[in-house]
């Protein structure tokens, strides 16, 4: 039987989810699904890519990925890369297990995206320079909105997206395929 999570849990795993949107401008949107316990992050790149790029970035990124938990010594349990395109944009999902991703990582990800697509990859308007404080700041809020993700009591997949300056985040119920309820 499906119960609802308290207000006050929600909109604090939105608050973190928002803060995690705005610290990373590379990323499109996010999606947590708590059902297998993976979390897609989504980059646009202004290009139709074809399929022999999409392969080519696939492998890119997971070798580094792999590489990266590698060196640390803990390997990853899942890793996907797909694509949907329209005529003039590429939207590239990368699909990871939640047990292993860190910030660290997502870091790394915004960064081979960077360097894969420059100007190409579209990014949201980046928020005013943080402080050194505020950097720090930031980067635990990433780790806190990981964390809310992972939570096992999260039973709701959540969206998020990211337009202009704006923050959307929607809760899915579980077994349904339809925004649910939006909050920002």
């Amino acid at each position: 039987m499906y119960r609802p999570r308290n207000a006050f849990q929600s909109a604090d795993t939105v608050n973190r989810v928002v803060a995690l949107l705005v610290r990373f401008p590379e990323l499109h949107s996010i999606r947590s699904n708590p059902a297998d316990a993976s979390l897609t992050m989504t980059y646009a790149v202004d290009q139709r890519l074809e399929t022999d790029a999409v392969r080519a970035l696939a492998d890119f990124v997971g070798d580094h990925v792999r590489s990266f938990h590698a060196l640390g010594g803990e390997p990853i349990d899942h890793f996907a890369v797909t694509c949907e395109q329209d005529d003039k944009v590429t939207f590239i999902h990368v699909t990871r297990d939640l047990a292993t991703f860190s910030p660290e990582e997502l870091a790394l990800q915004a960064s081979l995206f960077i360097e894969r697509f420059g100007d190409a990859l579209l990014t949201n308007p980046q928020a005013e320079e943080a402080g050194d404080d505020e950097s720090t700041t930031s980067e635990e809020s990433v780790e806190l909105a990981l964390d809310a993700l992972r939570d096992p009591g999260q039973r709701q997949r959540l969206v998020g997206v990211r337009e202009e300056k704006r923050v959307m985040v929607y809760f899915v119920h579980p077994g349904k395929r339809v925004k649910a309820r939006a909050q920002s």
